[in-house]
């Protein structure tokens, strides 16, 4: 059945909350204060739909400058004016630490959502899907189809410069999926497989490094060329090292404000123990300032990258490859503060595991507020207390964002 639904606000993953004679709606494709046409089945407690007409545009609806917003699943809610994705941000991870952490409002410091200095051209970074034929794409959320996309308004032009590259190449057999890096000149590209690699592919992985901008392919645990994209040193003469097959965070103009919110966060803690390091985005700042950091990662490839940081750059850090809470089960060295950035799945073992170690301060960064508020709640009933929480929007158009939090006991 179609029916009018009043748009309320932005929810966890990009939908929009509405309600239908005492049944909550989320939908896709509206804006807070839109009233939209949607079909409903109205079966269960609460239905996924999406906005088949705007029949009268809400105060936070804004025209898309994308042509396939609506078809692609990469931005859900570009329709949406910057100041009002800001807040939403906001109150979702006081939503989220409240109802699903314990920790109310008042209980702690929210301090205000730090902006992008970009909200379009701003990614560094993608990963790319088989489409149909030879095209690449995004995978909408629910929907098993790839949407082709031949621009994306969130590449920064060298990033789009280098997916053109790709799609130049023609057919890459045996390709699933497609990982673009790019520094400030030049990008590397991960091929990534399923089965073996054939003769022939190796071949065209070749041929890309063949381009001006492609300085190194990764393939099947191979390298081609130098993939290893290196940024501008830091302060301290450090350079922060990724490759295409090792995560690098995407919004390169909010790198050094995230970084920053990190290391106040920490305060004056000497002795620190960082988990899921990556190749050390957090970890490369911390050096060189009077502080002893061990940095644990279980990606050797990351590792071996912020190893060659640090060494560059004359720099002490301890490193330990492993599973964080295995690694943290077996510690015995005294600590001032612990400093994780798990992936967005959280990191509930690891944090079980901290308890036994008791360290005064656990600076958590998260780029999901559930799994934050979460793991949260294992905290404080391991005796540690919310301090302050900092949401900060490395990704504009889109419903995820990161939060620095800190915990003291």
């Amino acid at each position: 059945m179609k029916v009018r639904l009043k748009a309320e606000a932005l929810v966890h993953g990009g939908e929009v909350l509405a309600r239908h004679e005492g049944r909550v709606v989320f939908l896709r494709g509206a804006a807070p204060g839109d009233t939209v046409e949607a079909e409903l089945t109205g079966e269960g407690r609460f239905e996924r739909a999406r906005a088949l007409r705007i029949v009268e545009r809400g105060w936070a609806r804004v025209d898309p400058p994308c042509a396939i917003v609506d078809r692609c699943g990469g931005c859900p809610v570009q329709h949406v004016a910057y100041p009002s994705q800001l807040a939403a941000k906001q109150e979702l991870t006081a939503d989220a630490l409240e109802r699903i952490g314990g920790f109310p409002r008042a209980s702690y410091e929210l301090a205000p959502i730090v902006p992008s200095p970009l909200q379009l051209r701003y990614r560094r970074r993608a990963r790319l899907h088989r489409a149909a034929g030879r095209s690449w794409g995004f995978a909408q959320r629910g929907l098993d189809r790839i949407e082709p996309v031949d621009e994306c308004l969130l590449f920064e032009p060298r990033l789009q410069q280098l997916a053109n590259v790709v799609r130049a190449a023609g057919e890459l057999p045996g390709v699933t999926d497609l990982g673009l890096l790019v520094g400030e000149q030049k990008g590397a590209i991960d091929l990534r497989v399923e089965g073996s690699v054939t003769p022939g592919l190796r071949r065209r992985a070749e041929q890309l490094l063949q381009d001006r901008v492609v300085r190194g392919v990764t393939l099947g645990g191979a390298v081609l060329g130098d993939a290893v994209v290196t940024d501008a040193p830091l302060p301290n003469g450090a350079r922060l090292r990724a490759r295409p097959d090792t995560f690098a965070q995407a919004n390169r103009s909010m790198v050094p404000l995230l970084q920053r919110e990190t290391a106040q966060a920490l305060g004056d803690a000497g002795r620190v123990l960082e988990l899921f390091c990556g190749s050390g985005t957090l970890t490369l700042p911390l050096l060189g300032q009077r502080r002893q950091v061990t940095g644990v990662e279980s990606a050797g490839a990351s590792l071996e990258l912020l190893r060659r940081s640090a060494d560059e750059a004359g720099l002490a850090v301890r490193l330990v490859a492993g599973g964080a809470a295995d690694v943290v089960r077996s510690f015995a060295d005294p600590l001032d503060a612990v400093l994780l950035d798990p992936p967005r799945t959280g990191a509930a073992d690891a944090v079980r595991a901290l308890a036994s170690l008791l360290p005064p301060r656990i600076v958590y960064v998260s780029c999901d507020a559930p799994t934050l508020a979460r793991d949260g709640k294992l905290l404080a009933q391991a005796g540690y207390r919310l301090v302050k929480a900092v949401p900060l929007d490395l990704f504009p158009q889109t419903a995820h964002f990161e939060i620095v939090a800190i915990f003291n006991r």
